[in-house]
């Protein structure tokens, strides 16, 4: 065999075993993040005070399933064609349709939802917003309750868009976040108080 044979050849099982180690190192980390992701859904979900939204792309005609009242204190909401969670709440006993969004760091309501639930006196823009169009301005309020299915927070810290910048109220973290738990499975996110 000739030295440039071997040379390739041992290059070639250099690479290889690089490979494989990488290959090994990639499935035993990935493994072991989702073990802690699971046991520890929350820490996974903590932003940052000025990422308030997801962008403001999200469509207000999404469909999706009906939530499912699974269990008392469980409720499972389906994925529409989209891929957004559309969720029929109460927020201070008055009905909203909301997008579940486990990335936004609060419920952010649009101004008109905000305006159907008497809640746009004395507010302020004291505080902003980095969504994808940039920076916008947003209100602080806090909600009396809100209620999903046979799930009930009470006291849950929001904010309020200013008009025509949001397209679709967020139930976000300062919701979700308060839960026992939830969890995506599939086109599923499971909802545990």
């Amino acid at each position: 065999m000739s030295s440039g044979v071997r040379n390739l050849l041992s290059e070639a099982l250099l690479w290889l075993s690089v490979f494989i180690i990488a290959f090994t190192a990639f499935l035993f980390l990935d493994d072991r993040i989702g073990s802690f992701l699971d046991k520890n859904p929350r820490n996974g979900s903590q932003f940052s005070q000025q990422e308030v939204e997801r962008p403001s792309r999200l469509n207000t005609q999404t469909t999706s399933l009906p939530e499912e009242e699974d269990s008392e204190g469980r409720v499972t909401l389906q994925a529409g064609r989209s891929g957004h969670f559309e969720v029929k709440a109460f927020i201070n006993e008055n009905s909203v349709n909301l997008l579940a969004d486990t990335g936004a760091t609060y419920v952010v309501l649009t101004w008109e939802d905000a305006e159907n639930l008497d809640l746009t006196d004395r507010l302020k823009f004291t505080a902003e917003a980095r969504t994808a169009n940039g920076v916008s301005r947003v209100a602080p309020i806090t909600l009396d309750s809100i209620e999903v299915g046979d799930i009930i927070v009470h006291n849950v810290k929001a904010f309020v868009a200013q008009e025509g910048k949001l397209s679709s109220s967020l139930l976000g973290m300062s919701f979700i976040g308060r839960l026992s738990s939830f969890k995506m499975s599939g086109r599923q996110l499971i909802l545990e108080q």
